[in-house]
């Protein structure tokens, strides 16, 4: 019998070491011994030396002292897997050495676990081991065996999860791998209706988990209808990787609404269409409006509303009376010959004494004014923001302005002078002064235009007069006064009224945007007023001669 284990330094404590038989024809030993020092100071300072690395053979030698195994001492293949050291109930220290027996191929480390419970498919649990370091060379979802036992029939079976076995924290020198073997076919199946029923409602979904093919569904289409795979996934059931699968029944392939309504009140004879989808989007005929997803137990449903029927286009066409801009005249002109009466008696009837007579400079002007006539309303839809370069009947580029200057000469006779001749006879003179002055003031007429540009007028007379005697009889000296006024017309004449200033064409022209298409196009209402008029006279005629006297 050994006495010592690995080492003369390790004794073997007790009579021998303890075997346990294990699953598949496999041993476990344990193995306790003494250190021959067993002084703390020893055990500090040899601790490699009397603990041997995980996953040795049991004969193995230790590093010092070592000893050769004996002939039939050991088992075959027992590994170290677990060693330590405690104190006994009696006080000594005693070092442990747990073996097993491993190979480089993993067995079977205990009986194999069968049962049913995913949706009736065969399961297998197998948990196997082997020596650190051994190759595992099955792989997940390929890997097959052919499987039979008590109770079942023979049926191949596919390796649905293969995962790493946990140890304790003082294990080492093994590898544990568990096995999940699993028959192919449905792990699961969910059908969830829609309103209406079973077997009527617009959506049926089903939700179909499978391991090792491809899910398929078991559901119907209504009034037919087809049925659409909207979902795939690699799900886990059980921590078994599966395909997953959703789908939906419909009454039309992939369509589950179809709704419309009135389009926009400014496009008449147009019509929202919305169409609810799943698996796949379907979007009506027209002009694409509005599109959405949105997640419903496990599916997406589609939405796309398009709006059918022609939207550009004329859509209304009326008369309507419209009030205008008519501009304003100017007209420079004169007035009528002047000539005020006398409101006095001469005091010599013979003198020639003459009156004031002559025109004035008149500037007349009628203002612009407002004029109501008919017009062409249209109301068009278009894409594009309407462009307008020119308006019929816009005053507000006309302008003219009037220069009047006033010149005045005014004459005036001084006294009568007599002088007495050596004979008796006499001589009289009668003394004459004259002044000017002139001025200007200039008249600015915004949105009217010159009829005539040009006048000119005159008003002359006797200014003062002086009476003296002469050859003993009254004698009268006089004067003259005169004023001229002109005027002087600038700007915008009748020429320029008739190129800037049209009376047909567009009045005016406003906009609205009434509907925005998915891709951004925006479409706008149009409003366009129009006319072909011809416009009547701005009122009191002008040019007339003015006649203050009547």
């Amino acid at each position: 019998m050994a006495v010592f284990h690995r080492t003369k330094r390790l004794r073997i404590y007790g009579k021998k070491p303890e075997i346990t038989q294990l699953f598949g024809g496999r041993y476990a030993m344990t193995v306790r011994c003494q250190a021959k020092n067993d002084t703390e100071a020893w055990y500090d300072k040899n601790k490699d030396q009397i603990f041997a690395d995980f996953g040795t053979l049991y004969d193995a030698h230790m590093a010092v002292d070592g000893i050769d195994a004996r002939t039939g001492e050991a088992y075959t293949d027992m590994v170290l897997t677990s060693v330590g050291a405690s104190y006994t109930q009696t006080g000594e220290y005693v070092i442990t050495f747990e073996y097993q027996t491993l190979t480089n191929s993993f067995v079977e480390e205990a009986a194999e676990k069968v049962d049913q419970e995913l949706n009736g498919l065969r399961r297998v649990i197998r948990r196997l081991i082997a020596k650190d370091g051994t190759t595992y060379g099955k792989t997940v979802g390929t890997t097959t065996i052919s499987h039979s036992g008590i109770g079942y029939s023979t049926a191949t079976l596919t390796l649905a999860q293969a995962t790493s076995g946990t140890k304790s924290p003082g294990e080492s020198g093994f590898v544990r791998i568990t096995e999940t073997w699993l028959e192919s076919g449905v792990i699961s199946r969910t059908i969830n209706e829609g309103k209406g029923g079973t077997g009527t409602g617009n959506i049926r979904t089903e939700t179909v988990e499978a391991f090792n093919e491809t899910p398929t569904s078991t559901i119907t289409g209504t009034g037919g209808g087809s049925v659409v795979e909207i979902g795939v996934s690699t799900s886990n059931v059980e921590g078994i990787d599966t395909i997953r699968k959703t789908f939906v029944a419909t009454s039309i392939a992939g369509q589950i609404r179809k709704t419309s309504r009135p389009g926009p009140s400014a496009i008449p004879g147009t019509t929202y269409v919305t169409i609810d989808s799943v698996g796949l989007p379907i979007t009506p005929s027209g002009t694409l409006i509005d599109s959405s997803e949105t997640k419903e137990n496990g599916y997406v449903r589609f939405s796309r509303t398009a709006l059918q029927g022609t939207i550009i286009k004329t859509t209304q066409t009326y008369k309507d009376v419209v009030f205008v801009d008519v501009p304003g005249e100017v007209n420079c002109t004169t007035s009528a010959e002047l000539e005020p009466p006398s409101t006095r008696a001469l005091v010599n009837p013979t003198a020639s004494f003459t009156k004031f007579s002559g025109s004035v400079v008149v500037v007349e002007s009628i203002p612009p004014k407002k004029q109501q006539i008919e017009a062409d309303v249209t109301v068009n839809i278009q894409s594009s923001i309407p462009d307008t370069t020119e308006l019929a009947y816009d005053i507000s580029g006309l302008s003219c302005s009037v220069l009047k200057i006033t010149e005045r000469v005014s004459g005036s006779v001084g006294r009568a002078v007599t002088l007495v001749a050596s004979d008796g006879s006499t001589s009289t003179e009668v003394g004459e002064s004259q002044s000017f002055s002139t001025s200007s003031s200039i008249s600015e007429f915004p949105r009217h235009f010159l009829k005539s540009d040009k006048s000119e007028g005159k008003i002359s007379g006797s200014g003062s007069t002086q009476p003296y005697i002469a050859s003993g009889q009254f004698d009268f000296a006089e004067s003259e006064s005169e004023t001229i006024t002109k005027a002087f017309g600038f700007g915008n004449n009748e020429t320029d009224k008739n190129d800037l200033y049209k009376t047909d064409g567009i009045i005016s022209k406003t906009f609205r945007p009434v509907l925005t298409a998915q891709d951004g196009t925006v479409f706008y209402e149009v409003t366009t007023v129009s006319a072909n008029v011809a416009i009547r006279p701005p009122g009191s005629s002008i040019g007339r001669a003015f006649n203050p006297t009547g």
